[in-house]
């Protein structure tokens, strides 16, 4: 198990995707810097903002590095456009692919309208543990 530095001890842990090999694949494309953005549906936990730091943590909640947000927009899901789907680093990372397993992964939680809120944060390796 990675120990976590001090200066991170109090950030919030991050895993991406919502299986255990989905949050693995997702991490190493964190880890080899195609993945570089993300989006969350907007809630009441409230908007992250540029400089929060994160510890990301893989499939099995081990932790694995830190991120920094560089940038956090607010967008509905039809607004998202091809630069952030190219971020996010995921399958082809064309905006329609994006679309396509965004979709599906909101839908799995009845979340899913073409108008809903996303945050849409990008952001930068800092450490790996």
């Amino acid at each position: 198990m990675a120990t976590v530095p001090q200066k991170y001890q109090d950030a919030e842990r991050w895993a991406f995707g919502d299986t255990e090999q989905v949050a693995d694949d997702l991490l190493a494309l964190v880890l080899n810097g195609t993945k570089t953005a993300t989006c969350a549906a907007l809630d009441e936990d409230g908007v992250p903002q540029a400089g929060d730091m994160f510890v990301v943590v893989d499939g099995r909640n081990e932790p694995v590095c830190a991120v920094e947000l560089t940038d956090v927009e607010l967008n509905t899901f039809d607004q998202v456009d091809e630069s952030h789907a190219l971020a996010e680093g995921e399958g082809d990372r064309t905006l329609a692919y994006w679309r396509k397993t965004q979709q599906r992964f909101f839908e799995e939680y009845e979340m899913f309208s073409p108008e809903m809120m996303l945050i849409c944060m990008k952001f930068k390796l800092l450490e790996k543990f």
